[in-house]
């Protein structure tokens, strides 16, 4: 079995990738906004004096972990049993995607105090003089700082 599996490995990783490939993008999107959702975290808890312990950083393991098993399970799902039209995969990598944008979203403006959710808002509603505060009111607040 051993000698099999050794012989066997090439072909059987060339036939995981080639179930893998067409779900590459949205594992590659929803793994980097986990990774961005983990560097705004550490440095959230840095300016905020909190203490990073492993026990929070192993959450962001866990999630890659689950979020991973979950778009893959859906995919197989709905390429081999189900067999729908619509891309189950996409849009539950799309629901995850927007849960941790929601959180990065959360993070910033915890360390920044700026809603930037509602800035969008505010700039798509009145347009450009509506843009020209807002960055006069970020100027106003970097100079606040120094």
């Amino acid at each position: 079995m051993k000698t099999w599996i050794i012989t066997h490995f090439n072909s059987l990783l060339i036939a995981i990738i080639a179930l893998l490939t067409p779900i590459k993008p949205l594992l590659l999107t929803v793994g980097f906004l986990i990774a961005v959702d983990f560097i705004f975290g550490i440095m959230k808890a840095y300016k905020l004096g909190e203490k990073i312990t492993s026990r929070k950083a192993s959450n962001t393991i866990s999630k890659m972990v689950l979020y991973t098993l979950c778009v893959l399970s859906v995919f197989f799902l709905d390429k081999y049993i189900l067999e729908t039209t619509l891309n189950l995969a996409k849009i539950v990598a799309g629901f995850i995607s927007l849960v941790e944008i929601k959180s990065i979203l959360e993070t910033f403006e915890i360390m920044t105090g700026i809603k930037i959710w509602d800035r969008l808002v505010k700039i798509v509603k009145r347009g450009t003089s509506e843009t020209k505060d807002l960055l006069d009111e970020i100027e106003d607040k970097k100079e606040d700082k120094e």
